[in-house]
């Protein structure tokens, strides 16, 4: 393979991954197997620009689920309140104590109860 076939394929790969293929689907449109596309990704630029297209997705996904949430989507609503206002639409509310915590021990004389295998052949 040539390095301007290389070059070619890479940009048939960000391209159809920007345009919303999988990374298989977009290696095969790139006409590489998905271990070809693996193997590109350890080059530096090349994943950077990768991220940037996955970044941009998620981006997305987020303005589709602030849309959902702003026309009456119960569920979206939720999510969308429990991860950006934490603090206030958590399932689990934490709560930091301080101060001085006493705790007054008593004492048992155990040897007034029969051990537990006593116990079990005790017959009556």
């Amino acid at each position: 393979m040539t390095k301007e076939t290389e070059i070619r394929q890479k940009e048939a790969f960000l391209l159809s991954l920007g345009g919303g293929k999988s990374i298989i689907d977009s290696a095969e449109a790139a006409g590489v197997n998905r271990v070809t596309a693996w193997r590109w990704r350890k080059s530096k630029r090349f994943k950077e620009k990768v991220l940037a297209i996955i970044d941009s997705r998620t981006q997305t996904v987020e303005d589709a689920l602030y849309a959902s949430a702003l026309k009456g989507n119960v569920v979206a609503q939720i999510f969308w309140l429990k991860n950006r206002a934490k603090d206030r639409w958590s399932d689990v509310q934490e709560h930091k104590l301080s101060g001085i915590v006493v705790h007054k021990l008593i004492e048992v004389d155990i040897s007034k109860y029969p051990k537990q295998n006593e116990k079990n052949n005790i017959s009556g």
